[in-house]
């Protein structure tokens, strides 16, 4: 389980500060958070996916500073893959890209341009993402943009 890093604020090296608070990651997450996945045993979208968890973990990603750039760049990449694949893109040929994000989330966060539970956002998403086109398209992308929704304006 990892930690945030004790102390005050630490420089992004792009002149803000991420607040960093002394709690474990894991404890933030909603109760049962994609413990199954984004699926009910039908195959139904889990109605938390798009409208409880998105809140929550918007709400979490502000409180810990995640610049809203930072949250559009990754979205944007999102968005590219899931316009490949709705273009008939081979689901295995784009695999590797959506493994990526999470190299990409966990740069982002030794780099301290996006806060611990950014990084684990995509090490909790990314299982599940990449387990199918049908895992990302209707589970992820959906989940990722109400999040980016339900993020505040600015801060």
């Amino acid at each position: 389980m990892s930690t945030y890093n004790k102390g005050g604020p630490i420089s992004s090296g792009t002149g803000r500060n991420l607040q960093r608070n002394v709690r474990p990651v894991s404890s933030v997450w909603p109760a049962g958070y994609l413990k199954n996945g984004y699926f009910d045993d039908k195959g139904n979208l889990l109605p938390a996916v798009v409208i409880d968890w998105p809140q929550q973990i918007a709400k979490m990603f502000y409180k810990d500073n995640l610049q809203t750039a930072q949250l559009r760049k990754f979205f944007a990449e999102v968005r590219l893959i899931e316009s490949q694949l709705m273009a008939g893109k081979d689901f295995n040929n784009l695999k590797p890209r959506i493994l990526k994000l999470q190299a990409y989330a966990f740069y982002s966060n030794k780099k301290h341009n996006a806060p611990d539970v950014f990084k684990e956002f995509f090490e909790r998403n990314i299982k599940w993402a990449s387990a199918n086109s049908k895992g990302f398209l209707e589970g992820f992308v959906h989940h990722f943009e109400c999040v980016v929704a339900y993020f505040p304006k600015a801060n």
